[in-house]
This record gives structure tokens, sequence and C-alpha cells, in this order.
């Protein structure tokens, strides 16, 4: 039976069946059943007119010369600088090696060679809630639900400082992949440093795969290394996406690119040498599967001075505070293993 299952999901018939049966009849019930409550707080949200980028039936979009991005990027750029020195000397420690060995396990592609760390918890509380703000905003808000169709969770807010190492290669995230947490979601991720192709550009097919959230491939650079497995090297990707462009994230501090990283296939950028800096947020619904953003006391834990008691306001709780109930907790498992059991293989 497993056979037959693995032989079906290589074949022309099956994809089909994904791609223009399954995935349209799923994504209404992941819509207005998985995500009630987030799709009622969307319909309200946009009662009111409200600003967004649109994606033009695309899963991302790159952003160049917007004003408000690079006035947030160039105050981050300027606290990082004073950070840098300390970061990198913190992310080639063996201090460092060991914290992300006891964390991951000594194999682990960021345990065996470290080569990046946030430095969102070493800002200043000040800029930390400017950066809130600017995730929080109006304009971001409706972009994330304007795409997800639904009212979103703001799940990550991380500053990734990435360097050069000597003897590294490509590997983890640098490699081709998904992000196979859930069926759908938006990440914003913006240059704080500029970047080129020495320092690590961000890159993603330019076009959207239709149902991508349930392409997988065979030829797979690991199926048992922690940072490695699902991940799919350059030849093998485009082994298939023949002739196929790419986006690039690359230019000067406060360029950015919106992106569905459960269904866009992306990958990292390899630092060459310079190092890199990049702001991201995640916004995903509730049945994804994401490490909690609240702490156990009710703190927001990107601002503890936000505490769930505190926010009044329907959507910043929903946003800041929504966590999937115990029912859910033990669903997403069981939903996402779902999406890999019946995803079709190219």
């Amino acid at each position: 039976m497993l056979n037959f299952l693995r032989f079906l999901k290589k074949t022309y018939i099956w994809k089909f069946f994904i791609q223009n049966l399954f995935y349209p009849i799923y994504h209404f019930i992941w819509k207005y059943l998985i995500n009630f409550n987030a799709r009622i707080l969307y319909f309200i949200w946009f009662i009111k007119k409200r600003d967004f980028i649109k994606f033009n039936q695309n899963d991302k979009i790159l952003i160049k010369d917007n004003d408000t991005f690079k006035n947030i990027s160039n105050k981050i750029l300027k606290e990082c600088l004073l950070l840098l020195k300390n970061s990198k000397k913190k992310i080639l420690s063996e201090k460092y090696k060991k914290e992300q060995s006891e964390k991951m396990g000594p194999t682990a592609v960021d345990a065996e060679l470290p080569y990046r760390i946030s430095m969102y918890e070493d800002l200043s509380e000040a800029l930390k809630k400017e950066i809130l703000t600017f995730a929080s905003s109006d304009f971001m808000i409706s972009t994330a639900a304007n795409y997800m169709q639904i009212f979103p969770i703001l799940t990550r807010v991380q500053v990734y400082h990435n360097t050069p190492r000597e003897g590294g290669e490509i590997r983890g995230a640098m490699h081709w992949h998904r992000d196979t947490f859930g069926f759908k979601n938006l990440d914003f991720f913006m240059a704080i440093t500029d970047i080129d192709d020495e320092n690590g550009p961000f890159y993603t097919l330019e076009k959207k795969i239709k149902a991508g959230t349930f392409l997988s491939f065979s030829n797979l650079v690991s199926t048992t290394k922690k940072g490695e497995r699902g991940k799919v090297s350059s030849e093998n990707f485009f082994q298939y996406f023949k002739n196929e462009p790419s986006l690039k994230l690359t230019g000067n501090s406060g360029d950015a690119m919106f992106l569905d990283s459960f269904s866009s296939y992306h990958r990292g950028g390899f630092c060459k040498s310079g190092d890199r800096i990049a702001l991201r947020f995640c916004y995903q619904s509730h049945d994804a599967l994401f490490s909690s953003q609240v702490s156990e006391e009710g703190f927001y834990i990107y601002d503890k001075s936000l505490h769930k008691k505190d926010v009044n306001d329907i959507f910043k709780k929903y946003l800041y505070f929504k966590r999937p109930s115990k029912i859910m907790n033990y669903l997403a498992n069981k939903i996402v293993n779902f999406y890999r059991l019946i995803d079709f293989k190219v």
C-alpha cells in the first residue's frame, strides 16, 4: 500500500487532483471552518477602507524604494552597527557553538558551523517598540490579511545577523525549500544592511507554484540531518523548474519582500564576504506550527511590556496573543502530517 501511494504521488493524475480539485476545496475549508474566528475578524477589519499591497495572484512581491520601510530600516541599522562586532564575536565563539549543540543537537546545521544569530533581543526597548509598531501598523496587518484572507497572528519578530564563516559552504536554509509548518502564511523580509551577491541575497522562484503547499521533491539534500531535511540542491531544483527566473532580494537598506514561505520555494543567501542583517516578521494562523509568542505569564515576548489583560482592542489582542487551543495544538500536528502525506512529488 505504501509503495503504491509513493508511486501515485509522482503521477500527473495525482498532481492534477491536488492542484485542481483538492486545493480549492480545502482552501475554502481552511478559511471558513478551521479559521472561522480569523475570517470573521478579517471581514470586520476591512469594513473600514485600508491601504495594503496587492499580490496580483502571486504569493510573493518585491518592494523597492518605500519611504516607510527605509525609515525604520535606517533606525535599526544605526543600532545594529554598534552591536555588530560583539554579535559576530558571539557567532564565532565556542560558547555559542555549544549552546546551539545543546539546543538542536551537535549534528544540526546551525550547530556544526554557526553562521547566524538574532540581534533583536539586544536592541533598545524604544527601538523594539518602534519595530513592533511597524509590524502591527494598519498597512502591514492589512497586507497580511488581504493575502491570507483571514486576520493574522504575528508569531515572529526577528533581526537576523548572518556572517561568513571560513570553510563554510552552502548548507541548511541556503538550499531551496519551503517551510512545511502550515497551509498559508505571509513572511516579511527586509534588508537592514545593503545586500549584494557577496553578503547573501534571499532568493525565491518568481512564478507562483500552483498548490505549492503540496509540492515536494524526491531527491533531497537530506532526510535526516536537522536543518537540511526537505531541502533541495539548486541542481535538482532547476532540473524541474528549468529556465524559470528567480526573484532576488538585493539592493539598499529598506528594500523588502513579502512571501508565503509555506507555498513558495526559497533559499537564504550564502555570505561569501561581508555581514548581512535582515528584519523578519511572520504572520500566521492558529493551525500553523510555531513557537508560542506569548510567555507563560501572559506577556507578548517581543514586547514584554504588553500583557494580554491590558490590551482591549480585539484586533491587537488577536494579533499578539492568539494561541492555539488544546484541541488545535493536537490537531495542528495531525494537519501538517496530512499535508506531507498527500503532497505531489517531482
